[in-house]
């Protein structure tokens, strides 16, 4: 059973080379192997590249960025191009949403392959369970409330998160005490390598604290799809302390889970800037885990510390930290860490890659030199 979501399909084809097939081969001379070889190249340029491509509008950070070759993967029909693209340049720059990427140089000496095919397909359904194929490029915070419109129930925290739903699972993305690597099947991939399809079992995608197998390489393998397991019985997660407190007074009984997707957006926007007002990533740092011998430490130095336990030690709250070091609402030049929330780095207008990267190496520095922990940016730098 195929669903047509709510969302568009873009079947709109890349622009045209200015120069054409026929101007092409002009300038070379003619020649029936010309042609022949001409012919090859112009499919893969002309219908499906573009060159000299700004990426500004393709990440949330708002940065100017040229892309030499871009080009988009819109169905099952493009693997052949892919593959091929990835031969010819020796490997290609995945991009979903653009929402965790910040791009460093003017410009990017490659080719981007931007990830846009759609589609939601029931795999299996009964009483308890429903099991979702997804296409890679379907926007993540429209993929969740339709969800939650559905009433198929678990992702309802991770609601109003920008970017895609195939970036997720690399990033094994989390909020307000749920992670996606706990409704998450498998992961289906194409191997740009070697054309080979691959299913890969939630267990074999090493899911950890924003971490996956495609975080530490496997950059061969483009996401095509997520495979969900979602429950058809509404259970609140209340355990994160915002979100407890969100709920205080209400009727827990009452929820749905298209009130609570509404509420997780709402606290969301309360703290965390609009992207089409200031550039950003989301959360920018990850939390640190430290030993409870380095937490006792820190903690009888600072006794208001916010921390959480966890099976590895202590995590501890990086926005916390920034706050304390003096950052948070503080801007030099064009970026900065927002007013609301401490963990969010900011694009005020203008910035390029390098002065974002220079800010956040000047901010991990401070809290080490302050308290000894060092923090690791969460999002890609490229």
């Amino acid at each position: 059973m195929k669903i047509r979501t709510p969302f568009h399909f873009d079947e709109t084809p890349l622009r045209q080379s200015r120069v054409g097939f026929r101007g092409l081969v002009s300038r070379f001379g003619g020649g029936r192997e010309i042609i022949r070889t001409f012919a090859m190249v112009f499919q893969v340029f002309n219908i499906m590249v573009e060159t000299n491509k700004n990426l500004k509008d393709f990440n949330t950070f708002s940065i100017d960025c040229i892309a030499r070759e871009y080009a988009e993967f819109k169905s099952a029909e493009d693997f052949d191009m892919v593959q091929e693209l990835y031969a010819r340049r020796g490997g290609l720059r995945i991009l979903g949403g653009g929402s965790n990427t910040v791009f460093t140089e003017e410009v990017f000496d490659g080719c981007v392959l931007r990830v846009c095919n759609r589609g939601i397909e029931v795999l299996e359904e009964n009483e308890d369970f429903v099991v979702l194929r997804v296409a890679a490029g379907e926007v993540w915070r429209e993929f969740v409330r339709w969800c939650c419109e559905k009433m198929y129930c678990g992702l309802e925290n991770l609601a109003a998160i920008y970017g895609t739903v195939g970036a997720t699972p690399v990033q094994n993305i989390g909020a307000y005490g749920v992670q996606v690597a706990d409704y998450i099947e498998r992961v289906e991939c194409f191997n740009m390598a070697t054309g080979e399809m691959r299913s890969v079992n939630a267990r074999d995608c090493e899911f950890d604290y924003r971490y996956s197998r495609w975080k530490k390489g496997n950059g061969n393998e483009l996401i095509y799809s997520v495979v969900f397991r979602l429950r058809k019985h509404f259970v609140p997660q209340t355990g994160y302390a915002a979100v407890a407190r969100m709920l205080e007074g209400k009727e827990v009984k009452d929820l749905t889970p298209l009130a609570m997707c509404d509420m997780i957006t709402n606290l969301r926007n309360s703290k965390l800037p609009d992207v089409t007002v200031l550039g950003n990533a989301g959360s920018f740092f990850k939390n640190p885990t430290v030993s409870e011998e380095v937490f006792e430490r820190l903690k009888a130095e600072d006794e208001n510390l916010v921390s959480f336990k966890e099976n590895k030690g202590v995590k501890l709250s990086a926005a916390y930290l920034i706050e304390r070091c003096g950052f948070k609402g503080k801007r030099f030049g064009n970026v900065g860490m927002h007013a609301k929330q401490a963990l969010v780095l900011v694009n005020y207008g203008g910035a390029t890659g390098k002065e974002i990267v220079a800010f956040a190496k000047q901010v991990i520095e401070t809290v080490y030199d302050k308290y000894g922990v060092r923090l690791e940016i969460e999002a890609h730098i490229v």
